[in-house]
């Protein structure tokens, strides 16, 4: 969840060393989706300072709320601008297992013999273990090593069996209202091996950290929000807005390559210490910059997703990406191909003009219909999402093979903008998404025929060799 950049160069530069001595098989990696995770010896400041200082005891930047309000509406009319607290799932529509579940229940779904990417703190070094290997330590008392799983995508294993993301984000998130449905059915394997993945594969993770992991500044990679729910125990975070200036001095405190020495939330105006404990659930919009301390053993479950209310900032950060120069393997999968299917998916809906392959128009279910409002979150996100595709050199469009002609479709989505352009926000609190994931029908057999297009790594995509599919006996790589 918390996901893109992270510490820096350096810790890139070791986390490469590492990769480098592995085989060289491609995955997209959770390496960097949750950040990883420092030191106490190599920073120039004291976390335990922090965690103390009256300085962070700031209020107003963050809202806590009950379940049974965080509705569509409530995004349409207030958009999703600042992270929000639940103590209690109830409402959430969010299913997670009982308190009691346990290290050994995880790996129990997920196999013995699964892959971890795990880093020794003391060392700075990652090291391979297996799923038991990690249960075996998690649970040792005496432990003398400090080891944390950075994260562990459980998308198509047994445990996604006992996890679903809030009601909230399976109605907004991308990849479930916009991604080829048959394409993201497609998915077979349960790692996040390049190769075999068809869609952005970070909705679901689990995190098992022990006492004392610190991870630091970092904003979630393509802008993406995040979900987070304790299931057991407790976390500390660091929260700082994604205002014009903040962004421009995390760039430059990146750029820095001083990010042990310097604790971001130092240099910013307003930085807000946030305590969470079991049971609580946290979200966390677009582009805010955070850090993460673990004060004890926990296990966490959350998932990252893009989505309609945050479009414009979600670009934004993309940009930050590029200035701080964050290698295409630590972006967020397919984020480009996405906002081709984001156009395709308003234009559908809206004008009822289809631009997949196999997919028929539905004109003549709109004939008659009332005219849709929405939200200037979408109305100026759609205009931003054509500007940035338009400044990108032609190699880096990525224009899906599925969509058949993205000159016409653009041309759709001005015709569409100019027909929305003065829609009224109040009218477009509706309680109801504009997209709908059962509108979601590209072709399956035409999908299956050009199944090779989605199976390189042309999109972003990291390269590591740490995880392999896995079953309950404990299945190889």
């Amino acid at each position: 969840m918390h996901n893109a950049q992270n510490a820096g160069y350096d810790d890139w530069q070791v986390a490469a060393a590492v990769r480098r001595e592995r085989k060289q098989r491609k995955l997209y990696s959770e390496e960097f989706t949750f950040g990883d995770d420092d030191y106490e010896g190599a920073r120039g400041f004291s976390v335990a300072e922090k965690l103390e200082s009256p300085r962070f005891a700031q209020s107003g930047m963050v809202r806590e709320m009950k379940g049974e309000n965080l509705t569509v509406g409530f995004l349409q009319q207030n958009g999703f601008n600042i992270p929000l607290l639940f103590k209690e799932k109830t409402g959430l529509g969010l299913q997670v297992p009982t308190a009691n579940f346990s290290i050994s229940d995880v790996r129990m779904c997920v196999g013995s013999r699964r892959l971890l990417d795990v880093m020794d703190v003391n060392t700075q070094k990652n090291v391979e273990m297996t799923m038991k290997e990690w249960e075996k330590y998690y649970e040792d008392p005496s432990k003398k090593k400090l080891l944390n799983v950075i994260s562990l995508e459980f998308s198509h294993t047994k445990l996604e069996n006992y996890v679903q993301s809030p009601a909230i984000v399976r109605q907004i998130d991308w990849v479930d209202v916009v991604w080829p449905k048959q394409l993201k059915e497609s998915q077979v394997e349960s790692t996040n091996l390049l190769n075999d993945m068809m869609y952005p594969k970070v909705q679901k993770y689990c995190l098992m950290s022990v006492k004392n992991c610190y991870t630091d500044f970092h904003v979630d990679f393509g802008g993406t929000s995040v979900w987070y729910h304790i299931l057991r125990g407790s976390k500390v975070f660091w929260l700082i807005p994604p205002t014009e200036k903040n962004l421009q001095l995390y760039e430059k405190w990146v750029l820095s390559g001083k990010q042990s020495d310097v604790f971001f939330g130092d240099t910013v105006e307003k930085c807000a210490r946030v305590y969470l404990t079991a049971g609580n659930t946290f979200f966390i919009p677009t582009g805010w910059i955070h850090a993460v301390y673990t004060p004890t053993d926990s296990l966490v479950f959350g998932g990252n997703f893009l989505h309609s209310f945050g479009i414009v900032k979600q670009l934004k950060i993309t940009q930050v990406e590029d200035n701080t120069k964050v290698p295409q393997k630590f972006r967020y999968p397919f984020f480009t191909e996405m906002l081709w299917y984001v156009l395709a998916k308003y234009v559908y809906t809206l004008l009822g003009h289809s631009h997949l392959e196999g997919e028929p128009g539905r004109e003549h279910e709109l004939e008659g219909k009332p005219h849709v409002h929405l939200t200037h979150y979408e109305l100026f996100g759609l205009k931003d999402i054509v500007m940035y595709l338009y400044d990108l050199p032609a190699q880096k469009k990525n224009v899906p093979e599925l969509i058949r002609d993205p000159v016409a479709l653009i041309k759709d989505v001005r015709t569409l903008v100019e027909r929305h352009c003065r829609d009224v926000p109040e009218l477009a609190v509706t309680g109801v998404p504009v997209l709908h994931p059962d509108l979601n029908v590209s072709n399956n057999a035409y999908i299956r025929e050009h199944y090779e297009y989605y199976s390189g790594d042309g999109c972003g995509n990291r390269t590591t060799d740490n995880e392999g599919p896995g079953d309950e006996d404990g299945g190889a790589r």
